[in-house]
């Protein structure tokens, strides 16, 4: 591709990709366009790979600790009035909000649906240390039996962030190619291991990062 007929791509794609959004591209290479465009097409499909990784944490964790509530508050601790006395307007806001979505589809009310339907970062809200010792006193080894005998709740919570973290980078589409990413991704899979090392060992040979790493423009 000739450099005129870049530069004319460049300029078509820049109203619906921003200047300000190709202009992190163009800096990072140089100003070199086919690299700037080839690095903007790789950010987007490394963060597609990631994509299987995290949802298998996400699911596990909330399935964990989704656990942990039916044993202490019943199938609908969602609605239990000692685990709302519990937590912050936060996270009560965020239950109000998922019902309000749950009744505005027209699905059943139910804790399956409220599990679905709660966000990421409700549950790692609720690792904060509010919930213990109601919660995690009683059951954090049982609902995460393969949570390293010198890690902590807080562990947990710091290691779901980092990932939560990653994952709203991605899935609001910010370049991601300046972070370290074979270290993210060696989170993402520890947080998973912490949750289900059988789930995290039957994810990775399915997972791209690594390949996609390896080819980094």
């Amino acid at each position: 591709m000739t450099d005129a007929v870049q530069e004319s791509l460049i300029d078509q794609l820049r109203p619906t990709i921003s200047a300000d959004r190709l202009g992190t591209y163009l800096t990072a290479t140089g100003f070199k366009e086919d690299r700037a465009l080839r690095l903007y097409i790789w950010n987007a499909h490394v963060g597609e790979a990631f994509h299987l990784p995290i949802q298998a944490a996400e699911v596990g964790l909330r399935n964990r600790i989704n656990a942990a509530l039916l044993k202490e508050f019943g199938d609908d601790w969602w609605q239990d009035a000692k685990f709302l006395s519990l937590g912050d307007r936060e996270r009560k806001t965020d239950i109000e909000t998922a019902r309000r979505r749950i009744s505005n589809r027209g699905a059943t009310l139910c804790t399956a649906q409220i599990v679905a339907t709660l966000s990421f970062g409700f549950w790692i809200g609720l690792l904060q240390p509010r919930y213990n010792p109601e919660v995690w006193s009683k059951h954090l080894r049982t609902s995460f039996p393969s949570l390293p005998a010198d890690k902590s709740r807080y562990d947990l919570a710091d290691a779901a962030k980092r990932v939560a973290d990653l994952r709203n980078r991605i899935w609001h589409h910010e370049p991601v190619f300046r972070m370290d990413l074979s270290e993210e991704y060696a989170a993402v899979r520890q947080l998973l291991s912490w949750i289900c090392p059988i789930k995290e060992g039957w994810v990775r040979p399915e997972c791209r990062v690594p390949t996609l790493l390896r080819q980094k423009p």
